[in-house]
């Protein structure tokens, strides 16, 4: 009988240390998560603070690479930490970046969890905007006013920094709104086209859309014109006309056109090329890789060149295309 108690009372005491054991083991793991493998994830602190140096880096790159590890941190940290308290910013950070590359139904997808989710969060105000704007470039313009309206009535939203916005949206012709002024609701938006202005041209290395070398460089000593515009682009089509009108007066006096198209796919850009006649080299931007060295935030959106590659016009329009060519050409010419 005692011998039989003894070893009752050493199975109890061994079980008991196991379980304080297991607890001081579950204790020292408190502040960490573990992934659906099992093993240790980067603490929610430390994935956030990645998250913004991609995002910092960006402002000043643009280089799709980037934004797609930015997408990747981003889905990864929602789907970890859903109740992090800057979980809205990485929703806002996740969406905008896949607008910038070109996946504008995705992005809305994103932005519209966030806004259904988290509707007290800071950052759902300027992603109604984006939003909206996401579905403006995708034309479902009827989609994209009610989020307008919201910004511009809501008593929390009125007189806020993108009711402004939104209501010059409203005022627009619905069929005229692409969506390209989604990059207005950044908080960061860096320099205006004018801040170019008087300064060396950024270079570039591409492969035009023909498979031939194509860059700045290969053009100085010409007046160049680097013309941002899409076939989707009501006011880019509107503007043609005039384009083409000036190339044609003054390609043979050392001006060329590089055109930068911001289409997501080359079928209709080269639809568009072949009937309007369209001379001048292109280049598919659909990455937005071009676009984001200039800053280019809307289109259509041009920097004129002289002969020395210093930018001396920008976003010039109508009459005064020509009038600036014109002068910029005689100017190269005297030289």
């Amino acid at each position: 009988m005692f011998a039989r108690n003894e070893t009752t009372g050493v199975s109890r005491w061994y079980l008991l240390v196991i379980v304080l054991t297991g607890l001081m083991v579950l204790s020292s793991c408190a502040n960490l998560t573990l992934d659906t493998t099992g093993s240790t994830a980067i603490p929610d602190s430390e994935a956030y603070k990645e998250i913004k140096t991609i995002a910092g880096k960006l402002e000043n790159s643009g280089e799709p690479g980037a934004y797609e590890v930015l997408v990747e941190k981003s889905s990864t940290f929602i789907k970890a930490y859903p109740k992090d308290k800057r979980v809205d910013e990485v929703y806002y950070l996740l969406g905008t970046s896949l607008i910038q590359l070109g996946r504008t139904k995705k992005a809305i997808e994103v932005f519209d969890e966030l806004i259904r989710y988290y509707p007290a969060a800071d950052y759902v105000e300027p992603s109604l905007l984006r939003l909206g704007l996401a579905y403006d470039k995708i034309g479902e313009h009827d989609k994209a006013d009610p989020l307008y309206e919201k910004l511009v009535n809501h008593t929390k939203y009125r007189g806020g920094r993108y009711s402004e916005t939104a209501e010059q949206l409203l005022a627009q012709d619905r069929d005229a709104r692409t969506g390209e002024a989604a990059d207005a609701s950044a908080p960061n938006r860096g320099p205006s086209p004018s801040h170019f202005i008087n300064k060396p041209a950024l270079d570039f290395e591409v492969t035009g859309l023909k498979g031939e070398p194509l860059s700045l460089s290969q053009y100085r000593g010409q007046v160049v014109l680097l013309d941002f515009w899409a076939t989707w682009c009501g006011p880019c089509i509107v503007e043609m006309p005039n384009v083409k009108q000036t190339y044609a007066k003054y390609k043979n006096q050392k001006f060329e056109i590089i055109g930068i198209s911001l289409d997501q796919s080359v079928a209709p850009l080269e639809t568009y090329i072949a009937s309007e006649g369209l001379a001048w080299r292109q280049y598919l931007d659909s990455n937005g890789w071009i676009a984001n060295m200039y800053n280019v935030r809307a289109i259509p959106s041009t920097f004129l060149i002289d002969g020395e590659g210093i930018i001396r016009r920008v976003n010039l329009r109508g009459s005064a295309l020509e009038i600036a060519v014109a002068e910029l050409v005689r100017e190269n010419l005297e030289n």
